[in-house]
């Protein structure tokens, strides 16, 4: 009942219904087994979470992890401010995501990029605009543009891609090549 905007329950002759806004939120470990194309593509953004590859970026996390685990209250407050600051950033950009315009030439690119990279459906241009538009107004931008598409391409197509048993690279990496050829490098 996600997409009608309405919660029903239903159970021993019991039947309420109330409007309802849901937000799907998961994880997944694609080693366990994939999703179906259908549940997957009801998620709007994807992210992959990876153990990070260099030295300081390791210790600086296990740093971190460390001063937590010592002492949480004083780690809590260093970082406050940089929270802070980082909050008041959202609720700005929530104020003024509704007035980011999306013009036709973000539309086709988006569209030009959803057909590139094979996508199904129109969900993917939905989401790419709408997290562009977001990202646009997070950074205080009037207009959707070329740079907010790009950077949030991968995380709104990467899991849309159908599968391609001639192609080993992955659905980042295949993402990214598309977005090279329709940006340039």
């Amino acid at each position: 009942m996600a997409a009608s905007g309405e919660n029903v329950v239903e159970r021993e002759g019991l039947s309420v219904r109330h409007p309802a806004r849901f937000v799907l939120v998961g994880s997944g470990n694609p080693e366990e087994g994939e999703l179906r194309p259908q549940l997957l593509d009801r998620f709007g953004l994807s992210v992959e979470v990876r153990t990070p590859g260099d030295v300081p970026t390791r210790v600086e996390v296990v740093r971190r992890r460390d001063r937590f685990e010592r002492d949480p209250e004083a780690f809590v407050a260093q970082w406050q401010k940089e929270e802070e600051k980082l909050r008041r950033r959202i609720v700005k950009a929530r104020e003024r995501v509704a007035t980011v315009e999306a013009g036709d030439a973000a539309l086709e690119r988006a569209a030009t990029l959803c057909m590139a990279v094979g996508t199904d459906g129109l969900r993917g241009e939905l989401t790419l605009i709408r997290a562009a538009r977001a990202l646009a107004a997070f950074e205080g931008d009037a207009k959707v543009g070329d740079a907010h598409l790009r950077r949030v391409a991968t995380p709104a197509l990467r899991h849309r891609l159908r599968r391609d048993p001639l192609d080993e690279a992955g659905s980042t990496v295949r993402v990214e090549r598309v977005l090279a050829e329709q940006f340039g490098a």
